[in-house]
């Protein structure tokens, strides 16, 4: 398993460092070239349940390989405009593209997945959790990309990295961890999972979606918010993507 995961990321480092992104200006700018290329093909819920019930792997690559050449079907593209729907999410810090069991069924009953992040000046992946997955996380551009995670309780010290090009960091399954682009210049990291379904529930966005009278009581009642606003609050939490730090932000002179 552990070496499948090694190798996932090795292939795919390959596929991003000839892929630098645009200017933030735009999130929607994050094309690698002035090609827009089309979008991965369409999955229907017919041909994963196909694919699902194969009893063996000969069965299942013969389903992938009726639906047409290798080239669509045992490719993936991470291209940012070839996903507009990302799983991994979009947002002000940039984006991150997941291939898993549902995007690209190929990796059905492989146990990997993989996804693209392309991070804007002082981008942040937010806070987060996979709750199926180890993540093995390899900066490919770019240089001064924080991670952090903490782990678990009794042990809630930020266990943190900083990652120059070509260096990678591990992020354990169930782990609360980030990814921060502290730096001018955009960065783009490949991540290698260790389960086709690693999961990510983004973490500050859903506990302020649990109930307000939870959160509230959670938080020790705060003065400055309360069960009546606890809802218009979370509203304005990014939901993926979003600018990081301050300080970066000032440095860097980019408006929040």
């Amino acid at each position: 398993m552990h070496m499948r995961l090694f190798n996932s990321v090795l292939a795919l480092a390959a596929i991003s460092k000839a892929s630098p992104i645009a200017p933030r200006q735009n999130s929607s700018s994050l094309t690698p070239s002035s090609a827009v290329p089309p979008s991965n093909p369409e999955i229907s819920q017919d041909l994963i349940n196909q694919l699902e019930l194969a009893a063996d792997s000969v069965d299942r690559f013969t389903i992938l390989q009726a639906q047409g050449p290798a080239d669509t079907w045992l490719k993936y593209d991470f291209n940012p405009s070839a996903n507009p729907n990302p799983g991994g999410g979009k947002g002000a810090g940039g984006q991150g593209d997941l291939a898993n069991r549902k995007t690209f069924p190929a990796l059905i009953n492989l146990g990997v997945a993989a996804s693209a992040g392309f991070m804007n000046p002082c981008g942040m992946n937010k806070p987060h959790i996979h709750p199926r997955a180890t993540e093995f996380l390899i900066l490919v551009t770019g240089a001064n990309v924080k991670t952090g995670f903490l782990l678990e309780n009794g042990l809630q010290t930020q266990m943190s990295t900083t990652l120059s090009q070509y260096q990678g960091a591990i992020l354990p399954q169930g782990s609360i961890h980030y990814e921060f682009n502290d730096n001018c210049e955009p960065a783009v990291f490949i991540a290698a999972f260790s389960n086709e379904d690693p999961g990510l529930s983004t973490v500050g966005k859903n506990f302020f979606s649990l109930d307000p009278g939870i959160v509230d009581a959670d938080l020790g009642f705060p003065d400055f918010l309360d069960h009546t606003n606890i809802r218009q609050f979370a509203q304005s939490i990014p939901k993926s993507f979003s600018n990081g730090a301050m300080e970066c932000l000032d440095r860097c002179h980019i408006k929040y």
